[in-house]
């Protein structure tokens, strides 16, 4: 459990229900004993598979603050073990030359609610209407009020099954939440409300808000190979009426697997993932050969400010510790110090530095565990700050880490109105050893990152309204065995694309009713488990349908 110095916030809570499926906690959020605001927080569950945890209206997930200092997300469910303490999506930008954020790791500067820039100048507006609805196998309108009223939040991009394919909610009929998940959750959220921000949020709050707004989804399935998996969706949108410069989005974690004094962390540049391990194989939590706890990248913002557009990924890994040791490496006190870590680069600015290569990093300890190859933390590190200058390697003492898994760019330009999609996974593994595990890890990453594919994979290359949706002919055409599939789209638009085969029979979804934003897109195409042939694809945008033939030769 954490002390009052080591995360710079207690809440006092006090609970009361709230339909079916939710909490509102209502409190006092003190810093150094001092009340600074109030706080009306909504709380939510999301268990259907082997992990248990909690999102917040905040933008907050995997805290629990039913009690003070309570880590949230616990595996296996129901064991009362925990591997992660708290996390958020962090957005920090400039605007005009200032920087600004909406930040989010231990309190959060989000509320329900959404942005109306109709005038020119953006306003929060919320209502009843705007909370997080929760859908699960076996809801309907008559037990679950969510269900009923879930059409409410379709024009924001609440996820459906569209059943009888004309393009647009119908309710009663259509099926709310993620087609064949055990459980969703969504919720239009905005960083709009200057009260929502706060100096003690714990990664650089409390500026001016930057007017986003956050359609958010988090959903997951109790199917073989996806029980420790949860998913989660970001439709970040720029509803201010200035760009968003040198943008920076970040993944901030705290976890904490077990006890959390004895934790390491890494990452893994191939699958754009930021994990944490027990640095021995014996916790006090979790026994003998404990688990390893990881975020990963599924779908990373698009750089449309150059040409051709880039996909960013993961740009940056780093970390800051518990005990602040050494200062330049401790917790951001100030939005300039969180900016540091969002860019890959330490508290007061100085560059990592790896001690097998002895070259400059954006990536702390990427190496491998299990094999002992690369920078680990069992190499230990060089404890350079920008006032003293270090090339003298340093063991790294087990303790409470925190992680950024960031993605973003000094020359990152979001226009007004442009839309970034941005999709996680989080999931926990457990293999023979602590470092067994973190091989676990990285083959679950594998399989999250395979499956997201094979269900959505669009990438927005545009974000220039067109004149008309357009269905593209795929390229290249012939193919073997992949290929791409382009379309355009004038509006923010459900869609579904799926190939069929010569005799009409469907041979594969690619995209199944997926809230997609305006402009050009595009998603690619593996044929390699079909033979050679002729093929048919369709596209499904409200009343607009458009069909087009490619051919697949091997």
């Amino acid at each position: 459990m954490k002390t009052i110095s080591q995360i710079s916030l207690v809440v006092i809570l006090s609970i009361i229900s709230f339909g079916v499926n939710a909490s509102i906690i209502r409190g006092n959020i003190y810093h150094s004993s001092t009340v600074s605001e109030k706080a009306v927080i909504q709380q939510v569950g999301l268990s259907p598979n082997n992990i248990s945890t909690f999102f917040y209206n905040s933008g907050l997930f995997n805290a629990d603050l039913r009690f003070a200092n309570a880590a949230g997300f616990e595996w296996p469910k129901g064991s009362g073990k925990f591997a992660c303490f708290s996390s958020g999506l962090t957005i920090m930008t400039k605007i005009d030359g200032v920087l600004k954020a909406a930040a989010c790791l231990y309190r959060g500067e989000y509320s329900s609610g959404y942005i109306n820039n109709s005038s020119g100048t953006p306003v929060a507006i919320t209502n009843s209407d705007f909370k997080i609805y929760k859908v699960s196998v076996g809801d309907n309108a008559g037990n679950n009020p969510d269900y009923a009223n879930w059409y409410k939040m379709v024009p924001y991009g609440a996820p459906y099954e569209d059943v009888n394919h004309n393009g647009v909610y119908d309710n009663g009929i259509d099926k709310p939440g993620i087609v064949n998940a055990a459980s969703t959750l969504f919720a239009c959220l905005t960083d709009g409300f200057p009260e929502s921000h706060s100096p003690v949020e714990g990664f650089g709050g409390g500026t001016e808000p930057i007017f986003c707004e956050v359609h958010f989804t988090a959903w997951a399935y109790n199917s073989t190979g996806l029980e420790d998996v949860q998913f989660m969706k970001w439709i970040i949108l720029n509803k201010s009426n200035k760009s968003w410069d040198s943008t920076y989005f970040g993944l901030v974690a705290d976890p904490d697997l077990g006890n959390a004094a004895d934790d390491y962390i890494g990452c893994d540049t191939i699958r754009d993932m930021g994990y944490c391990y027990n640095a021995s194989n014996s916790d006090n939590s979790y026994g003998v050969n404990p688990p390893a706890f990881g975020i990963a990248f599924l779908n990373s913002p698009v750089n449309r400010n150059v040409t051709p557009p880039v996909t960013l990924g993961m740009t940056a890994f780093d970390y800051f510790n518990g005990n602040n040791i050494p200062v330049c490496e401790g917790s951001p006190h100030d939005i300039s110090g969180a900016y540091n870590y969002l860019k890959g680069i330490k508290l007061d600015g100085a560059s990592w530095i790896d001690p097998i290569t002895g070259q400059y990093t954006k990536f702390c300890y990427p190496g491998d565990p299990e094999t002992n190859t690369g920078w680990t933390e069992f190499s230990g590190s060089i404890q350079n700050c920008n006032t003293s200058v270090s090339s003298a390697v340093s063991p790294n003492i087990p303790g409470d880490r925190r992680y950024v898994l960031s993605s973003g760019a000094d020359n990152f330009k979001i226009l007004p109105n442009e839309t970034q999609n941005i999709v996680a996974a989080q999931m926990i593994a457990r293999g023979t050893s602590n470092l067994n595990s973190v091989t676990k890890l990285k083959q679950l990453s594998t399989l999250v990152q395979a499956f997201y594919a094979a269900n959505v994979g669009v990438n927005n290359i545009s974000t220039v309204v067109p004149a008309s949706f357009i269905l593209y002919q795929n390229y290249p055409n012939p193919f073997n065995p992949t290929t791409n599939i382009k379309f355009d789209m004038i509006r923010n638009s459900f869609i579904t694309l799926k190939i069929y085969d010569v005799s009409g029979k469907e041979i594969a979804t690619l995209i199944n009713n997926e809230f997609i934003p305006a402009g050009t897109n595009e998603i690619n195409f593996n044929a390699a488990n079909l033979a050679s042939g002729i093929y048919y694809y369709t596209l499904r945008a409200g009343t607009f349908s458009d069909t087009k033939r490619m051919i697949l030769l091997k």
